[in-house]
């Protein structure tokens, strides 16, 4: 067998050679490991150290504990370096592997982007808000927006964190199965990305008039390209969420996909006034989010520590955000936060009674 997959004609692809894919899988191995037993005995510590405790611990407590634990430690650098090793390994990394294709990858997203100028909107003179330059989300270096081929490196990335047998496209399913049973003339996917959630969308209701929004061009581009691919005609545009360029009264429905956590409080809060706007009376702002349980302080510190080890420095304020309060404040009608039961039914708990996984349906 040859040591590289060819392209399928008309499909943008990244070859991948089998040390690519065996490296990959060795990282994945190790984050398995991370999240089951290492898991596990930073755990049986905890409990350990609480057996002549009295009160329920703090978050503080929590952390205090932890951070004298070897087990933390070793989660703590293996969260971070796993990531850091699947992107940047100089040989083996996604970056190198996506650049040793570098040419023909652009001149693949360039073609397409000219064929249908009116279903790819760019603007060269965006201003990106300060938060969105200042930390490189995930440990994506440079962002997902600084280099032409930042948006195949970020689906790539996104594409090797499962095994080759997982599609990586099941999460926007679960999402849609838990919407409002309604017809959806035109929608707008909320942060886009790679535009596999508003492909899945539409595979699903082809009765929707698609559109999706992101600040990144070289997202855009890739999520154009993948709907050629699949001769589906959609509406991509670069729009910053806190300056929409939609009339009022323009979408049955805007969704997302764990976005909440990526955004500033008072971006978000903007954000959300913007996305009442655009909706129609009656219309839904909706999508799942990850938060803190408040019932299980271990876990709420693991949560914590995800995100300063993986650069997502709004995540902590996210989880002291009250979206209910900001909602009502902005002219939402209705706010519904519930669990993400597809979420927890996927790892094969009956009863989501954690908190940790919820569903917000905001309508207008």
């Amino acid at each position: 067998m040859p040591d590289t997959l060819r392209n399928e004609p008309d499909v943008l692809t990244v070859p991948e050679s089998r040390n690519f894919r065996s490296y990959q899988g060795f990282l994945r191995a190790c984050r398995d490991y991370m999240t089951g037993p290492l898991l596990g005995d930073m755990k049986e510590y905890y409990q350990e150290a609480l057996e002549n405790e009295t009160l329920e611990p703090s978050t503080d407590d929590v952390m205090r504990i932890l951070d004298d634990s070897i087990e933390f430690q070793i989660y703590s650098w293996a969260n971070r370096h796993l990531q850091r090793l699947k992107y940047q390994d100089p040989e083996l990394g996604v970056f190198a592997t996506v650049n040793a294709h570098r040419e023909s990858l652009i001149a693949e997203l360039d073609a397409a982007a000219s064929d249908d100028p009116e279903c790819l909107q760019l603007n060269p003179n965006i201003e990106f808000p300060e938060y969105y330059k200042m930390v490189d989300f995930h440990q994506h270096t440079g962002g997902v927006w600084s280099d032409e081929l930042d948006g195949v490196a970020y689906e790539f990335g996104r594409r090797t964190t499962n095994a080759v047998d997982v599609d990586p496209d099941v999460l926007y399913r679960m999402s849609y199965s838990q919407f409002p049973d309604r017809r959806y003339e035109k929608v707008l996917d909320w942060g886009t990305g790679h535009g596999a959630g508003l492909i899945e969308w539409q595979k699903l209701h082809p009765e929707s008039e698609c559109h999706g929004v992101d600040l990144s061009a070289p997202c855009l581009k890739l999520a154009h390209k993948r709907a050629k691919e699949l001769g589906l005609r959609m509406h991509f545009s670069q729009q910053d969420v806190e300056h929409l360029e939609y009339d009022d009264n323009t979408f049955d429905a805007v969704f997302h996909l764990f976005m909440f956590h990526e955004l500033p409080p008072v971006t978000l809060k903007n954000a959300l006034r913007e996305v009442l706007r655009v909706l129609k009376p009656g219309g839904i702002f909706v999508g799942p989010e990850i938060g803190l349980s408040g019932k299980d302080p271990f876990m709420d510190v693991v949560w914590l520590s995800h995100a300063w080890s993986n650069n997502e420095p709004f995540s902590a304020q996210w989880f002291k955000f009250d979206i209910e309060r900001a909602a009502n404040d902005v002219g939402f009608s209705r706010v519904t936060i519930e669990p993400f039961k597809p979420m927890y039914e996927s790892n094969g708990e009956s009863k989501p009674n954690d908190g940790r996984w919820r569903f917000y349906t905001l309508e207008k």
